[in-house]
Parts: C-alpha cells; structure tokens; sequence
C-alpha cells in the first residue's frame, strides 16, 4: 500500500503534468486558430484574383482603412499616369533572377492618386538598374488593377528614383494632392490603350504552413506528459514493493546483436 508520502509526491506530478497538459491544449487551440485564419485569407485571395473587376471607388477610398478582404480584388481605374512620379522598387527577384519592379503613380478621373505596380524589370548586365525602363505617357487610358496592401518601410537606402520597398506613404511624399491612395496599390493587369510594361508578377504562393502540424505536437506532448506520471508512479510502486524498477528497452543494432548471441550461446 502506497505512503502518506508517496500519495502526495504523485499528486504533485499529476498536478504538474495537468498544468502542463492544459497550457499544451490552450497552445493548439491557437494553433487551430492560425490555420483557419490562413485557410480564410487563402480563400478570400482565391476569390478575389479572378473575380469581376469593379470601379475602384465602390470599395476603396483614399481615406479608408486597408481591408484584407480586399487583397487581389480586381479594380478598375480610368485616367492618366503622372510621369514624373515614378520608382523602381529594388531587390525584387523573379525566377530566381535579380530585378526591380517599376512603381507609377496614376491620377483617376475621380482627381484620386493611386500607385499602380506594372511589372518585374531584370537588372542590367552592366549597371545595378534595369537596361530598359518602359516609357509611360499621359495618354488617358483605362485600367484593370489587383489591389495589394502598402509595403513596410524598411530601414535602407537607395539612389534616386528607387525605393527599398512599395512604401506608398514614402513614395507619395513629394505629392501634394491629399487624394492619394496610401494603404494600397494597384498591379497591374490589362490597360488600354497598352504600353509597354515588365513581366506581370504572379499571384503570391498559397500554403497553409506549419500551424495544423505544430498543434498536433502540443497535443502529443500533452499527452507525453500524462505518460511519463504513468510511467514514473508505476516505478516508485516497484520500489516500494521491492522489485527492481522495469527498464526501458530500445531497439538499436547492439541490442539486437546481443539477443542474437544469448540465442547462440
């Protein structure tokens, strides 16, 4: 029969195992929860790229806040580009070449600003810049954009007329139109009339990442926790019967050679 002391040193192990196992299980929930926001941004991304284009201004406005939803949504825009307002966009590689991606800010019928992304531009053979930039004019024309969210800043620099990252509100800087879009930008799709423009960029590779995975291993270590109690209690019982306490057998070849010789011998 268990001691008085042994009765307490088991619910001690129980109790750290179940405080363990219980912040285990509140981890895979969260977990759980990651993948079904993924899962949820994956599907709004799959419905939105080949979706129905509407008039830009029916769900975004230069004042309003950026909506994931709204992420690939096809738009349409009429107007013209300002052609003295345009970037390349460093650092961009594309099938695993170097490049740039040209960056023109383009002012709509509504008097709105929005920048419009019109492709991927390889790095030159010569010079750390694209050997050909296409030329845009003020010609007006009509649009088809997938609307993309603004790019963080980053913390580098780069020669006139590049820009690190698409940072919108450091890109419209020298604007001074307030009725600029700054939470997002357009890529582009179709314009007509046409122009010249660089490789359309493809859609960002979907995936839904670790998350299921990792909540599965927080669940087996919970469990793992309930085993190993299991397993030392019914060691401590050994020994306070007197028995010799089971050892853990693994299967490696040196076990294996061992059982073969007691079997020759």
């Amino acid at each position: 029969m268990a001691s008085k002391q042994n009765l307490v040193r088991w619910l001690s192990w129980i109790s750290l195992a179940a405080v363990f196992a219980t912040a285990c299980w509140f981890l895979s929930q969260w977990q759980f929860s990651r993948a079904a926001e993924v899962q949820k941004a994956n599907e709004i991304v799959l419905a939105n790229y080949d979706g129905v284009p509407v008039a830009l201004e029916e769900i975004l406005n230069p004042d309003s806040q950026w909506n994931p939803e709204l992420e690939y949504r096809q738009v349409l825009v009429s107007g013209q580009y300002l052609t003295e307002n345009t970037f390349l966009i460093r650092n961009r590689p594309y099938e695993g070449n170097p490049g740039f991606l040209q960056l023109a800010a383009f002012k709509t019928d509504s008097e709105n600003i929005i920048w419009v992304e019109r492709g991927w531009l390889p790095t030159g053979n010569v010079q750390d810049s694209p050997d050909l930039v296409p030329e845009l004019n003020t010609t007006h024309r009509q649009l088809t954009l997938r609307l993309r969210p603004s790019e963080p800043k980053l913390d580098r620099t780069a020669p006139t007329g590049q820009l690190p990252s698409i940072d919108l509100k450091t890109a419209s800087a020298e604007i001074k139109d307030k009725s600029t879009y700054t939470q997002a930008y357009g890529r582009l799709v179709t314009e007509s009339p046409a122009l010249a423009a660089g490789e359309p960029m493809p859609m960002a590779e979907l995936n839904q990442g670790n998350h299921l995975s990792y909540a599965m291993q927080w669940i087996l270590f919970a469990l793992m926790a309930f085993g190993a109690v299991y397993w030392t209690i019914a060691q401590d019982r050994r020994r306070t019967a007197g028995l010799a306490p089971r050892r853990l057998k693994l299967l490696t070849k040196d076990s294996d050679a061992e059982a073969e010789d007691q079997l020759l011998d």
